[in-house]
């Protein structure tokens, strides 16, 4: 990417999440850019919570847990790969996986352990679990022909596909819809209201309409280690955040001031990191909930399963089923 200047328009970046970070990056090569964010940090849905493990011997501790954007891989995500070569930010080969804890039914089983992860438990010697073993081999390919068919004048839903297919209850509770509200981070309730194509776009670039055939994924290395020097992606141009105080008439009417509480310091995250104000302008989101989880010492899983995570006690309580990646 070309060198910054102050010269050129005089931009305004709504958000500081993945995709405002990256336009405000990129614009700033030729243009004069301020960053508008609601909020007292950078990063939106991407961040790190710290959740206290203690388990009462005080050998406990907090535990760092990101959320949103974990892993990528190259095949998927060339962009955002020559996004951090430009900004020599390094990562390290990880993984990606699913693994679901039904407590209502006492089923839980992990994806990538292969037999044992499978057959974590008693109830997956049940006949439905393994008609939906086998419903998710007859899933991956009633979904690649939809890909390989002439799209329609009306988008099919997932649950209209699924029910012309005849995927059973069991399946559709117990699979698809703990795997579509984990790559959505939605509700359950939403899961299946998605337009099945679409979806199935993604899956099939990710991987996930086959058993075998996965591509390397990769996480950013030491994300959550403070930097040392001064980021050369820090503007001079903005350097203090902004509370708005008044709103009145038109978006671009706003009052601010300056914030001086100890918060400031932490809109100044480690590499790259922009300056930002924080205005008037957010976005509004649906209710719902969710968990922030840390390994446990005190409760496992069945033994060929990972041991279990607990809630974080700030948020609500789990939901009757848990997703995790």
């Amino acid at each position: 990417m070309q060198q910054r200047h102050p010269a050129g328009r005089s931009i305004a970046v709504i958000g500081s999440g993945v995709a405002g970070l990256t336009a405000a990056y990129v614009l700033s090569g030729h243009d004069r850019v301020t960053l508008y964010e609601a909020d007292t940090r950078l990063g939106g849905h991407a961040h790190t919570h710290y959740v206290d493990r203690d388990d009462g011997t005080g050998n406990g501790g907090p535990v760092a847990v990101d959320s949103a954007f974990l892993v990528h891989n190259d095949r998927t995500y060339p962009t955002l790969c020559r996004l951090f070569d430009d900004l020599g930010v390094a990562t390290q080969e990880s993984d990606m996986s699913m693994s679901v804890r039904a407590d209502d039914i006492g089923l839980e089983y992990a994806g990538a352990l292969g037999v044992r992860g499978l057959f974590a438990c008693r109830q997956a010697l049940r006949p439905r679990y393994l008609l939906m073993l086998a419903e998710i081999l007859r899933f991956h390919r009633a979904a690649s022909r939809l890909l390989r068919a002439e799209a329609g004048d009306e988008p099919e839903t997932l649950e209209a596909f699924l029910k012309r297919h005849r995927f059973s209850p069991f399946f559709i509770d117990y699979f698809i819809t703990p795997l579509v509200a984990a790559v959505w981070s939605c509700a359950s309730a939403d899961a299946l209201r998605y337009p099945a194509r679409y979806l199935f776009v993604f899956l099939d670039h990710h991987g996930m309409l086959s058993v075998f055939g996965s591509p390397t994924w990769r996480t950013v290395t030491g994300v959550r280690r403070p930097t040392s020097r001064p980021s050369p992606h820090v503007w001079p141009r903005c350097r203090r955040a902004h509370r708005c105080i008044r709103c009145a008439g038109s978006p671009a009417a706003w009052w601010s001031e300056p914030v001086t509480t100890p918060r400031e310091s932490s809109m100044r995250p480690s590499s790259p990191s922009i300056p930002t104000r924080r205005c008037c302008y957010s976005t509004s989101r649906p209710p719902g909930s969710a968990m922030c989880l840390a390994p446990s010492r005190t409760r496992r899983t069945g033994p060929s399963c990972t041991p279990t995570s607990r809630c974080c006690p700030a948020t609500p309580a789990p939901a009757r089923r848990g997703t995790t990646w």
